[in-house]
């Protein structure tokens, strides 16, 4: 198959921004978005002539139209460079400046600078930087640049989760996807790092694991392996019907919650737990309200950090027994509550 190597400057790179997508499937966030100190190192890379992995693109074929008759605009899907290249983008922008412990670039400092601030000289020395780019051609299937992203982030900085996604293939994916965007995962307390480390679509997994009672811990390690196990298997659509019914169901029940309610009692820790409990309450018709009812006195007004319940949230761990013990209390306590209002 078909992969040449090229030689392209930062300029041409720059002239050809609206060709490159970054939207593949299996790609993560832009996750170096707030990480100065890597950029800046990476930018002082280019400036100093230094070392850069080639930059890995797909082009299938995609174009953006004719820019002269008979010479298409290719689109190329970033494999592999995508944190590189929307770096060099936003620094080419003015959107940052580099870190104040910058080193010098041939004696000349740096530190501190925006693009615009930098002598004619280093913006020339940015703009005349070579990458090699690699084009895997029409000949390499969806599938098989899955694979090369899968092989080459092995000895990459990537989490479990983020490893692991990649061989979910784009449809299930997208159902991950899809139920991250139930209205009650908005209402989730997950931080914008979370959001960034796709912990949303982890949550989901330990769900999924949960309702097919796998014995397993929420570690990256199990929970990757997990992952791998389903592969590419479509996700059984009674799991994916009864998650977003839960959801449904957990939405209407904390619909009078107020936000700071919210942050105290959805927990992600707590969730997989709450979708059993939920489901629990869904089996035996008890009303939303009554539901909500019970989960705001059992998660934020009677919650204690001191209580058993509460020391499975506060141990921060991914063990399997304490996942269970979790979710046992949560239940037993649900159990009560339905008998006392019966």
């Amino acid at each position: 198959m078909g992969k040449p190597t090229v030689q392209w400057t930062t300029y041409i790179i720059n002239n050809m921004k609206d060709q490159f997508n970054f939207d593949l499937h299996f790609q993560r966030g832009y996750v170096r978005q707030k990480d100065r100190p890597w950029k800046s190192l990476l930018i002082h890379t280019f400036l100093n002539n230094g070392y850069v992995p080639n930059l890995l693109v797909w082009k299938n074929g995609d174009h953006l139209g004719e820019s002269k008759p008979g010479k298409f605009k290719w689109i190329y899907y970033a494999v592999d460079c995508k944190q590189r290249l929307k770096s060099l983008y936003e620094y080419l922008e003015d959107k940052f400046r580099l870190s104040d412990d910058t080193p010098p670039v041939n004696g000349v400092n740096v530190a501190g600078k925006l693009y615009s601030e930098l002598s004619e000289e280093m913006q020339q020395a940015l703009k005349s930087f070579n990458f090699a780019v690699t084009i895997f051609d029409e000949e390499y299937t969806l599938e098989d640049v899955e694979e090369i992203f899968y092989r080459v982030n092995q000895t990459k900085p990537l989490t479990e989760y983020e490893q692991a996604r990649a061989l979910l293939g784009e449809e299930n994916l997208s159902i991950v996807a899809d139920i991250t965007k139930e209205d009650f995962f908005s209402r989730i307390n997950f931080t914008s790092a979370d959001l960034t480390g796709n912990v949303n679509e982890k949550t989901v997994f330990q769900i999924i694991s949960l309702i097919m009672e796998k014995n397993i811990s929420f570690s990256g390690k199990d929970i990757k392996k997990f992952i791998a196990d389903i592969g590419k298997k479509k996700i059984p659509d009674n799991i994916i019907a009864q998650i977003k019914n839960n959801c449904k169901y957990m939405e209407e029940s904390v619909d009078e919650w107020t936000l700071k309610e919210c942050k105290a009692g959805l927990k992600k820790s707590v969730i997989p737990s709450l979708f059993m409990a939920s489901a629990h309450a869904r089996k035996f018709n008890v009303e939303p309200k009554k539901f909500g009812d019970w989960a705001k006195k059992f998660l934020v007004e009677d919650y204690s950090k001191e209580s058993p319940f509460g020391l499975t949230v506060q141990s921060r761990t991914s063990n399997i027994l304490i996942v269970q013990k979790r979710t046992e209390l949560m239940l037993n306590d649900l159990k009560n509550f339905m008998i006392n209002v019966a």
